[in-house]
């Protein structure tokens, strides 16, 4: 069973990915690219860790899959290679 610590990822979010951070009663992240909203995702405040169930969404909702998800929280996906997946699959 893989964890993420919550921090690592909403770290990798806001810095490297460059999501817009809404503090409503969760934290939501959403990414613009062309003006057109192209992902969006949430962790909640009290969260520490990401179980297997978390990250499957997250990755769902950032149109990546599982193991696409985790190269990008491990800094193997870059922000480009991540911006030109999108593009692909849109």
């Amino acid at each position: 069973m893989t964890t993420l610590p919550a921090r690592r990822v909403a770290a990798a979010l806001s810095g490297k990915f460059a999501f817009e951070i809404e503090n409503s009663h969760h934290r939501i992240y959403r990414l613009f690219l062309d003006g057109q909203l192209v992902a969006r995702t949430f962790m909640s405040h009290g969260a520490r860790e990401l179980s297997d169930f978390h990250i499957q969404k997250m990755a769902q909702q950032m149109r990546l899959s599982r193991k696409e998800f985790l190269a990008a929280i491990e800094c193997t996906l870059d922000q480009g290679a991540y911006y030109a997946l999108i593009r692909e699959r849109l």
